[in-house]
């Protein structure tokens, strides 16, 4: 714990320092580096290693240097401090997957909720939701009741309501998908 003291220290004096950034900023900045140096320490400690964090600390140089690297890089396009470039590669490749993944899982559910709908209108005694059970068991399913005393629920109702669930699925992927392509840039 003792090693904490002086990372928490570095940082207050780097927040500190980050004044004419916007306080969103200014905490990204902080998390990204504060992140960086614990996962060094972390490593080191499960390595079994003693880690000098007085050392560590002054290869970041001073917080000033650092925070008007920092301020210079976001508000004037300098270069960025060094590791800046790795942290921004990881966020990008992150962000890259995470951008296709939502894609193909939004859109993967929506596309099933309008198949799902338009089976209902073809095969109207194979697809539905039945309750079975008493009430205590719900299941949609396109292969007819999943019990023999299950009940269907919705009908045909089932259409509109996949449907507005399918639109909706697709417009919330749509907005997501939006957030993250800024993310990318």
């Amino acid at each position: 714990m003792t090693t904490r003291h002086p990372i928490h220290a570095y940082m207050r004096a780097l927040s500190s320092q980050l004044g004419p950034l916007d306080k969103a900023e200014a905490d990204e900045v902080v998390r990204e580096i504060e992140s960086h140096i614990h996962d060094v320490v972390e490593q080191a400690e499960a390595r079994g290693e003693h880690l000098d964090v007085a050392a560590l600390l002054e290869g970041f140089g001073p917080p000033e240097a650092l925070a008007a690297q920092y301020v210079a890089h976001i508000r004037t396009g300098a270069p960025p401090p060094a590791g800046f470039r790795v942290i921004q590669r990881v966020r990008q490749t992150v962000t890259h997957g995470l951008y296709y993944s939502m894609g193909a899982f939004g859109y993967s559910i929506a596309a099933a909720l309008l198949l799902l709908a338009l089976a209902k209108l073809w095969q109207p005694s194979l697809v539905g939701a039945w309750s079975a059970n008493g009430g205590n068991s719900v299941a949609v399913a396109w292969s007819g009741a999943p019990y023999p005393e299950a009940k269907e629920l919705l009908g045909y109702w089932l259409v509109p309501i996949a449907l507005l669930a399918s639109a909706w699925c697709a417009e919330l992927t749509r907005r997501v998908l939006r957030v993250l392509r800024r993310g990318l840039s």
